[in-house]
């Protein structure tokens, strides 16, 4: 009888695989949500980096300052500035903005920034009798205002 049984069982059937598709909807949501999630980060970068425009041009109009003449060296620096500063900030808040409540403005905005004593030194621009800047002090003025274009809050 042990034998009868024993004939009588057939093979294993192994049942078809699974395909991958149609694809299963916790996957379709997840493609979406990554294609979302794509779409919103090349957008914001893209944004960002419109944004941030002023910024490099402002940096390569600041290489290009004529560092010859110490009183048109400073009236450049000090003009770029202020389109920086209207750009970001409005003509109303900064436009009307001179000597030392210029100073003040600048470094409230950028208050992590040391301002060098050098820098001082652009409220006396327009002065017939403008003291002498040093290359060092020429180059202290330019990194301040490199780093003021690159971190000053908006």
């Amino acid at each position: 009888m042990n034998l009868d049984a024993l004939e009588q069982l057939e093979d294993i059937i192994v049942p078809s695989a699974v395909g991958w598709w149609p694809l299963a909807s916790s996957v379709w949501i997840s493609l979406i949500l990554l294609l979302g999630f794509t779409v919103a980060l090349v957008w914001y970068f893209r944004l960002r980096h419109k944004q941030r425009l002023y910024r490099r041009v402002a940096k390569q109009v600041l290489q290009q300052t004529d560092q010859t003449n110490d009183q048109q060296f400073l009236i450049e620096i000090n003009q770029l500035l202020k389109q920086v500063a209207i750009t970001t900030y409005g003509r109303q808040a900064c436009a009307h903005l001179d000597n030392q409540a210029w100073l003040d403005f600048l470094h409230a905005k950028a208050q992590f920034i040391k301002m060098p004593d050098a820098f001082k030194h652009i409220n006396q621009r327009y002065q017939p009798d403008l003291p002498a800047l040093t290359h060092q002090q020429k180059q202290q003025i330019q990194r301040y205002v490199q780093r003021w274009i690159a971190g000053h809050h908006l």
